[in-house]
């Protein structure tokens, strides 16, 4: 991955270095569509990957659920060694953190994951980027795997205007960050020439007054 994500990385390398450690002791997180994608993603996985992990919270609400084994991979060097610092913490779940980009997962074993996360991971990618992380999931989770996909807000093109934002290519904006802005339909076009979908749920985020979207895959 190019230089085009250098300036996710110091923001996201700003983000974390000061946060404080702390980790979750309950399981719900109390958002009850975020609440059910983990606990489908959890429920029969014994070997999970998060790619684009963060400082891993994902994974410690999956590790509470009772999976035992959890990869995480980051592109942020203080991500992922606030990761390890709180994975320290967790009395449950065998962790393993790395920094590392999509060139990172051709080193994977096939099939090697029975589930894999990519959480607000995939639409901030350029969009050939975000298309061989499809292939490279599809290729080291089990067959029947899970995939769960957590994608940002649609910005429609009146929100583009009065917000100011900037189109970089055809659905490519830079919106702070780079977001690859497709509607839900077009994201389901897309994966199903890698997965199945069994569920879709919109997730709606009172603090934020915003909506996410989450696609329950299987291989």
């Amino acid at each position: 991955m190019g230089n085009e994500y250098e300036k996710y990385i110091k923001v996201e390398d700003k983000i974390y270095k000061n946060l404080e450690i702390t980790i979750p002791t309950n399981k719900i997180i109390g958002n009850p569509n975020l609440d059910k994608g983990l606990n489908w993603i959890s429920s029969g996985v014994e070997k999970l990957f998060d790619f684009g992990c963060g400082n891993g919270s994902m994974l410690f609400y999956c590790a509470l659920r009772g999976v035992e084994n959890l990869h995480g991979m980051d592109l942020s060097t203080e991500a992922i060694k606030l990761a390890k610092e709180r994975a320290k913490l967790m009395k449950c779940g065998f962790y393993d953190f790395k920094v590392g980009s999509i060139e990172e997962l051709v080193t994977k074993a096939y099939e090697s994951y029975d589930g894999i996360i990519l959480s607000n991971i995939i639409d901030n990618l350029r969009p050939e980027d975000g298309e061989e992380l499809l292939r490279q999931a599809r290729r080291i989770v089990k067959e029947n795997g899970k995939i769960l996909i957590k994608l940002n807000p649609y910005i429609t093109e009146e929100k583009i205007k009065e917000w100011n934002v900037k189109i970089i290519d055809d659905n490519l904006l830079d919106d702070g960050l780079l977001l690859w802005n497709q509607t839900t339909e077009q994201w389901r076009e897309l994966f199903k020439k890698y997965f199945k979908e069994e569920e879709f749920v919109d997730i709606y985020f009172p603090e934020y007054d915003q909506h996410n979207r989450m696609f329950f895959m299987r291989k």
